[in-house]
């Protein structure tokens, strides 16, 4: 891997978990010296955050900016989400599976949508966090941050095995029940309609409506991202993941990124500028698109 002294320009890569990790982790996102204005788009996934170097600068709940440079968490983003990153700004982000937050922490993810939480706060009782984070701090090897990372999830996971054997394990949803009514969702679980709701909103931090909301634009995007889109190609996209029509995807798409579908694949080839999160090579790109939503 690249590191930041081979490296002059920002660079992001995406790394696939070990297979210890797969189920809870998706991948790894790793940002390197990449400053400025940056628009992050929705997303159904909790995300967990170390910067190496530098922070991000974004307004809080009462509207004040304030620079976040220390470990967070923040439950999955309904909106997209303007931030500015320092000079320099260097991170690696663990991004987890949908549903698999409440293995890691015991936060409701509810709480967390929309919304960013020290890690200091997430998980008080874990003092491994800040060994971790003075390690990172210490190493110019994406590849040891990754390692150092993983190590520290598998303790976590590990330390929390016995609580989670006890019932406290994560409400999971297979995405193929979305297709079909809550009522019919709550019967194939035996519970009810409102306990069902209960349950994926302190799984997923949103409600199933918004779930499948949720999937059909990030299938959407992770098709865009994947194959540059052809002339006429949106209308086919839009049947493809779900959409009623073009119209329907592109408001979603307005909600979700601040852009419509062609010009936020537009605004992507700018490789410093606000939507440049879209921008991986190949290796990254199969890894970031992988379809199992």
């Amino acid at each position: 891997m690249r590191t930041p002294e081979t490296s002059s320009e920002p660079l992001r890569l995406a790394i696939a978990p070990p297979p210890g990790l797969a189920r809870v982790v998706r991948y790894f996102h790793i940002e390197l010296s990449s400053p400025g204005a940056v628009l992050v788009p929705a997303s159904p996934c909790a995300m967990l955050t170390f910067f190496i170097r530098g922070g991000s600068r974004f307004a809080d709940a009462g509207g004040r900016e304030r620079l976040h440079a220390e470990p967070f968490v923040t439950g999955p983003l309904t909106q997209h989400f303007p931030a500015v990153w320092e000079p320099g700004t260097t991170f690696i982000s663990v991004v987890i599976e949908s549903g698999q937050f409440g293995r890691l922490f015991d936060i409701p993810l509810g709480e967390l949508r929309d919304a960013v939480v020290p890690l200091a706060d997430a998980a008080p009782e874990w003092q491994g966090a800040a060994t971790l984070e003075e390690r990172l701090r210490a190493s110019t090897d994406s590849a040891r941050w990754v390692a150092l990372v993983c190590d520290w999830l598998m303790q976590r996971l590990a330390a929390r095995e016995e609580r989670l054997a006890r019932g406290a394990a994560p409400f999971i949803l297979p995405p193929a029940l979305l297709a079909l009514p809550n009522d019919a969702i709550a019967s194939r679980f035996g519970i009810s309609v409102r306990q069902l709701e209960r349950r994926v909103m302190a799984s997923y931090g949103q409600s199933i409506r918004d779930g499948r909301r949720m999937m059909r634009y990030i299938r959407a995007l992770s098709r865009m991202i994947a194959t540059p889109l052809r002339h006429g190609g949106l209308t086919r996209l839009a049947v493809d993941c779900g959409y009623h029509d073009q119209a329907h995807m592109v408001r979603d798409f307005v909600l979700f990124t601040g852009l419509a579908p062609k010009a936020l694949m537009e605004a992507a080839t700018d490789a410093s500028g606000a939507l440049r999160l879209l921008r991986y090579d190949d290796a990254s790109r199969a890894i970031v698109t992988r379809e199992d939503y």
